[in-house]
């Protein structure tokens, strides 16, 4: 805590306009520059606010613990009269600060050159201090230095928009541009958003206004926002898009592209493409590339593919984890189709896809091997255990019999399943195997399971 003083003096003083003419061309912010001077002046409450006249701009700065909000601030603002105490300063001294001569308390009206903004600097001491303090040469000088900062930031936004001409021509391309272009300033609002940020999100730039943290419409997770913001920061000026996922005013997921550019009054100036669909589009072709187009399991690569990798990582036995293949064959398909036609041999492997994946789990895969075979993998402890998970299915299977043109068509299946539980094996002596006890099924009857003679 600080200890409490009765009287600023002219070394204190002189020695913080030192101090902030150094943190100054050390680029600092405007809070790390009210942060420096209420440690200094030993304030017990400081607030800033500044005021852009041309863009209708308004920024506050406070302390962590400040209780007042910024429209409090505002209010206390337009409430008072300020009385100059030298050229673009002026100064209010609350009445009910007590003792004519002395106050804790003063608010400062400091305006930046060419009239582009005004700020207002609230400063409340520990201790009160002589009125004629606040129009001393000392503090007259540390408030020119701080209005010398602010003209800089005000200075600095002119040129940009000027040098742009963004307030007239430009304005215009940047509004229409194709890309999403919008700028933020360090304390996080919307200072610019152009119509396709509008027609990609769904905001308008007045109604983000109205919002203290706008990004959190489109970040709501704190975590996640905070990445991008991170992000944003390190990687300023950096010719590499990244990609983020913002929401729409809606609740949908977005996929964009961005990139960002600081600049020297700390606003972060966003470029972003929108690749929603582009990555919607990428999905379903990737989809469509590991999905049997008729049954909707995983095609012949793919489940060929998802086996291979168990097997190599069964070789890692700390990682092993035994599972089964089956491969399973329709009874008397052939038959379906002469009888009914190739239209009801479609529609028959079309339903008994269906039953097997309405039991596929997260540890079950289930892929079309070719015809009228599949190849079901199932991550399980023990045969017995696969063996049950079999009995059931063929039993949803005897309950639900296709329905073709008003006729039940009984469906029944041959089978043969093998147990990875050693980690040695290979993809061509699995699928041989396991062949081969499909085989055995089919020769002793059908309507089967038959274990493969060995485990692998």
């Amino acid at each position: 805590m600080h200890s409490p003083i009765r009287t600023l003096n002219s070394i204190q003083l002189l020695s913080l306009v030192s101090q902030l003419t150094d943190t100054i061309q050390q680029s600092t912010t405007p809070y790390e520059l009210l942060k420096k001077s209420s440690t200094q002046l030993h304030t017990s409450a400081t607030w800033l606010i500044e005021q852009y006249h041309k863009w209708d701009e308004c920024h506050f700065f406070s302390e962590p613990h400040h209780q007042f909000s910024e429209q409090q601030c505002q209010q206390y603002i337009h409430q008072h009269t300020f009385q100059a105490c030298h050229p673009k300063i002026a100064f209010h001294i609350p009445s009910s600060s007590g003792n004519h001569f002395e106050s804790k308390e003063v608010i400062f009206k400091l305006t930046t050159r060419e009239n582009l903004s005004t700020v207002y600097l609230y400063l409340n001491f520990y201790s009160s201090q002589p009125n004629h303090l606040f129009t001393s040469t000392e503090f007259i000088l540390f408030l020119n230095i701080v209005r010398l900062y602010f003209s800089e930031r005000a200075n600095f936004k002119n040129n940009f928009f000027h040098s742009l001409n963004i307030r007239e021509f430009y304005q215009d391309i940047v509004d229409d541009a194709p890309i999403m272009i919008y700028a933020l300033d360090e304390q996080q609002k919307i200072v610019m958003w152009n119509k396709q940020c509008e027609h990609i999100f769904g905001w308008s730039k007045q109604e983000l206004q109205e919002f203290e943290q706008p990004l959190k419409l489109f970040y709501p997770d704190k975590k996640y926002r905070d990445q991008v913001l991170q992000h944003s920061q390190q990687n300023a000026g950096s010719k590499q898009l990244k990609e983020w996922n913002p929401l729409h005013r809606d609740g949908s997921i977005l996929t964009t592209l961005w990139a960002q550019l600081l600049l020297p009054d700390h606003t972060t100036l966003n470029f972003g493409i929108d690749i929603t669909e582009q990555r919607k589009a990428e999905k379903i072709l990737k989809t469509r590339a590991s999905i049997d187009g008729l049954t909707q399991c995983l095609n012949r690569d793919e489940i060929l593919h998802q086996l291979e990798q168990l097997l190599q990582s069964s070789k890692n036995q700390d990682l092993h984890q035994p599972f089964c293949v089956f491969m399973l064959d329709l009874d008397h398909f052939k038959m379906i189709n002469d009888t009914w036609g190739h239209l009801a041999g479609d529609k028959t492997l079309v339903h008994f896809s269906k039953l097997l994946r309405s039991h596929s789990q997260k540890t079950m895969m289930v892929g079309r091997f070719g015809g009228e075979e599949f190849l079901v993998i199932m991550k399980v402890a023990s045969i017995n255990e696969a063996m049950e998970i079999d009995h059931t299915l063929r039993n949803t299977l005897s309950n639900h019999p296709l329905i073709y043109q008003n006729q039940p068509i009984e469906l029944n299946y041959s089978a043969g399943v093998v147990l990875i539980d050693q980690g040695n094996g290979n993809l061509t002596n699995l699928l041989a195997s396991v062949d081969q006890a499909l085989y055995r099924a089919k020769k002793s009857g059908r309507g089967r399971t038959i274990q493969a003679d060995q485990h692998i």
